[in-house]
Order: C-alpha cells, then sequence, then structure tokens
C-alpha cells in the first residue's frame, strides 16, 4: 500500500504541474499567433502620434505586440531602413511608395493615416513675408521653393491648377524655410507644423489644402510584404491597437499636444497654439487618389513599371 500511495502522489504531482503548465500557455494560444515583435519608422510629423501613444501607454502590448518606434530625420533614411530589413513598417506617402514599387520593392499600403480637413491644413503654399503676391495666380512665372519628386511637388501641382512657376529645388525643409522668410524665392511649399510657423513669421498663406474640395495630401501606414505574409494577424492586431490609440488622442487632444510638440519639433513660438489635429481611425486608402498621384508620377517618369492598385494595397481582415 505505502508503494502505491506514493506512485498516485506522483502521479498528482505531474497532473498538477501539466494543468498549470496549460494555464500558463492559454493566452498565447487565444491570440493565434505568438508574440510578434515589429519594429516602425516614424518621422518627425504629428501623423505619427498615434504609434507612439499605443507604445506609451501599453495599448500595443495589450494587444500582444511587442512594437519599437524607431524615429528618422529623412525619407531617404526611413525608406533604406525598410527595403533592407531593419524596419518592418511605418508612415510613408503614396509618392514615396509607388517610387519603392516602381523600383522593385515589395511595400505595401495597409491603411491611410492623417490627411487634411476642412479645418486643419496638412501642407501650404506661402509668399514670402515682402512680396507683392496676394493670390495662387500672381505665381504665374515668379519662383516657388519645392522639393522636386516628392510629396511636396504633388501637393504644389494640385494647388496651383496649372498655374506656371519657376521651381526651385530644395529639399532641405530648414532651408527652404529660410529662404521663403528671407525672401530669397517668391514663395514656398511647407508642411506643417513649419506652415504655421511661416506664417507666425509674417509669411502670407496663398493656399493649403485644406481650402480644396478634394482630399489630395494622405499620409499612409505601408509594411513590407513579406512581414505581412509571413504575421497577416499581426498587421491586423496593429492596425486595431491604431485605432485605440486614435480614440484615446481624439477624446483628450489637449493631453497629447506636449507630445506632438516633441515628435514633430513644433517651433517654441508656436507650440501653445498650434492647432492639434483630429486624427482618422484606420481605413482603406482610396483607389482615386492612388489613380491620380500615379498619373503625375507617370506622367514625369517617375513610374515606368506597371503598378496595380491591388497589388500595392493591403486590405486587412
Amino acid at each position: 500500500m505505502p508503494g502505491i500511495k506514493k506512485v498516485v502522489l506522483i502521479l498528482v504531482v505531474v497532473f498538477i504541474i501539466a494543468g498549470g503548465a496549460g494555464c500558463l500557455n492559454r493566452p498565447q494560444e487565444s491570440t493565434g499567433e505568438e508574440r510578434i515583435a515589429m519594429k516602425v519608422g516614424a518621422m518627425p510629423d504629428e501623423a505619427t502620434l498615434p504609434y507612439y501613444v499605443a507604445a506609451r501607454e501599453g495599448i500595443f502590448a495589450e494587444h500582444g505586440l511587442d512594437v519599437e518606434v524607431v524615429p528618422f530625420m529623412s525619407a531617404l533614411e526611413r525608406d533604406s531602413a525598410l527595403i533592407a530589413g531593419q524596419i518592418d513598417a511605418g508612415e510613408n506617402d503614396p509618392v514615396g511608395v509607388l517610387v519603392l514599387r516602381n523600383a522593385g520593392y515589395n511595400i505595401r499600403i495597409v491603411s491611410t493615416e492623417l490627411h487634411e480637413t476642412p479645418e486643419k491644413m496638412r501642407f501650404a503654399i506661402l509668399a514670402s513675408p515682402n512680396s507683392n503676391i496676394r493670390s495662387v495666380e500672381d505665381l504665374e512665372g515668379k519662383k516657388i521653393a519645392i522639393s522636386r519628386n516628392t510629396i511636396i511637388e504633388w501637393v504644389t501641382d494640385a494647388l496651383l491648377g496649372g498655374v506656371q512657376t519657376s521651381k526651385i529645388e530644395e529639399k532641405r525643409v530648414p532651408i527652404r524655410l529660410q529662404m521663403l522668410l528671407a525672401d530669397q524665392v517668391d514663395a514656398a511649399t511647407l508642411a506643417e507644423p513649419l506652415a504655421s510657423y511661416a506664417i507666425h513669421q509674417g509669411a502670407r498663406l496663398l493656399i493649403s489644402d485644406s481650402m480644396l474640395d478634394e482630399t489630395i495630401s494622405h499620409t499612409v501606414i505601408v509594411f513590407r510584404g513579406d512581414f505581412i505574409e509571413a504575421h497577416p494577424e499581426s498587421v491586423d492586431t496593429f492596425l486595431h491597437a491604431y485605432n485605440e490609440a486614435v480614440d484615446r488622442i481624439n477624446a483628450n487632444p489637449e493631453n497629447y499636444r506636449a507630445l506632438v510638440v516633441e515628435i514633430a519639433k513644433v517651433p517654441e513660438e508656436i507650440a501653445g497654439s498650434y492647432q492639434m489635429a483630429t486624427y482618422m481611425k484606420a481605413e482603406a486608402y482610396p483607389r482615386d487618389n492612388f489613380e491620380a498621384v500615379l498619373n503625375w508620377m507617370q506622367s514625369r517618369d517617375l513610374v515606368t513599371q506597371e503598378l496595380l492598385y491591388e497589388d500595392v494595397i493591403y486590405h486587412s481582415a
């Protein structure tokens, strides 16, 4: 009998240990996928605020994701990291994505991010402080500082509406701003928050994307195609967490002003008055904007390959 009792005791202990181990493993089984680590690239842009909120407030972690937000100061550095596999996803724009796709890189748009609204601009054409330019029509034949073959030039052409100007190339945004404020050019196209800063410093707003009847200036969330194929559920989960961060921001935008000032490099002079954006939940990038941007790029020989909406856009479950 003592021997039998000893065997039974051993079996009970084994059963308890096995049962306990099963309980510990259940959360991982319920996710349908192991906890996935991903690195997400972010430019100094208010559009990336939901990334930081979801990471810092534990929203990604609550959804079973281990997300590191990796800051970049230039689109070139960000895109280089993306195609090298050093990051898995990040913020981009349609022009940048189509350049990468045309070069043969499998980068896909999974969602729109932030775009202009009637209340909040994203890009603007501004006249220099001491110029006599009062309207877009006054820019005919005048010098306007832009960054060629980028979202800046796409927005510029859309805002000009056919007005012919002399485009001055300056990719370095601080220099473009300095040229405008020093009256070295007649006008410049700037993104927020520097467009608002330029106005604060005396530049004259001629037109912004918020004044148009159509949406032209999307930012988008992209993932590497190989990551999507390997972890489609994690991409969908990322977007759910992103939406939760958007809800938190929109519920109390002033709570996040300091973070916007930090990540978007909002100049101190306008930090307190800078208009906070209303963030949009993740949704499919619209076909009409895709085709408009693609046609514009094809007309400039920036795209020479056949690029189809269905191949570039990933529709989450």
